[in-house]
């Protein structure tokens, strides 16, 4: 199963240093530019363990 994440379910886990609870319950976590770039804003506290957590996990998305 692929997990597409949003930034509040992300900001909460990171809260609760509870990030790695998704690649225990789903085969890949995947969010999109816009995701990302949401929750690695720097003004945002947990930017930088988001940051770190994302890496890898950023998907482009296509407007059609």
């Amino acid at each position: 199963m692929i997990l597409v994440a949003d930034c509040s379910a992300l900001i909460a886990l990171s809260i609760c240093n509870q990030l790695t609870l998704l690649d225990q319950l789903f085969a890949q976590v995947v969010v999109s530019q816009a995701v990302y770039d949401e929750a690695t804003q720097p003004n945002k506290k947990q930017a930088s363990q988001l940051k770190t957590y994302l890496a890898g996990k950023v998907r482009r998305t296509r407007i059609h």
